[in-house]
């Protein structure tokens, strides 16, 4: 099940041995797969696992990330609408770049990440050192904790303020 609740999606992880990287991929392929939410990538915290490992499935590109760091990044620019399966009904303006250099356990020597799915890597990235999508918000999009949730979530017609629904 995805985990929606931001204080424990805030909670610090762990760095994950070798020997159980086999085992935390295959829960991460089961959830995403079994998601109702077309999704491209899931990060361990958003399962519940407190592990610094993530998966991306978008196009042809199967990555599974371990322990990664993003070394360098070049070209930011303004992600438009980005979502993410623990923030069900928001989109928010993010700031990202275009080509990101990373290194994990799975590639000591690194490598570069290039258009859309430097963007996709760097969200997984994010989950696993406790940043979500909201924190990278830009412009009109930014989302302040007393501002109504933008996922439209209500109490008697009265908006809920994001602290008190995604924010929590």
């Amino acid at each position: 099940m995805i985990i929606t609740d931001i204080n424990i999606l805030r909670n610090k992880n762990e760095l994950v041995k070798i020997e159980e990287v086999d085992e935390l991929i295959k829960k991460l392929e089961i959830e995403l797969n079994s998601s109702s939410t077309a999704g491209v990538g899931l990060a361990a915290p958003q399962i519940g696992i407190n592990k610094q490992i993530a998966i991306v499935r978008f196009e042809n590109n199967i990555i599974n990330l371990v322990n990664p760091v993003i070394i360098d990044k070049l070209k930011g620019f303004v992600n438009k609408d980005e979502e993410c399966l623990s923030l069900p009904g928001i989109k928010v303006d993010t700031l990202r770049h275009q080509e990101i250099f990373i290194k994990d356990l799975l590639r000591p020597d690194g490598l570069v990440i290039t258009g859309y799915l430097a963007v996709i890597i760097s969200h997984e990235i994010d989950h696993l050192h406790s940043i979500l999508m909201t924190d990278r918000a830009v412009g009109k999009n930014k989302v302040g904790r007393n501002d109504p949730c933008p996922c439209g979530a209500n109490i008697n017609g009265k908006s809920i303020k994001y602290k008190n629904c995604h924010g929590r």
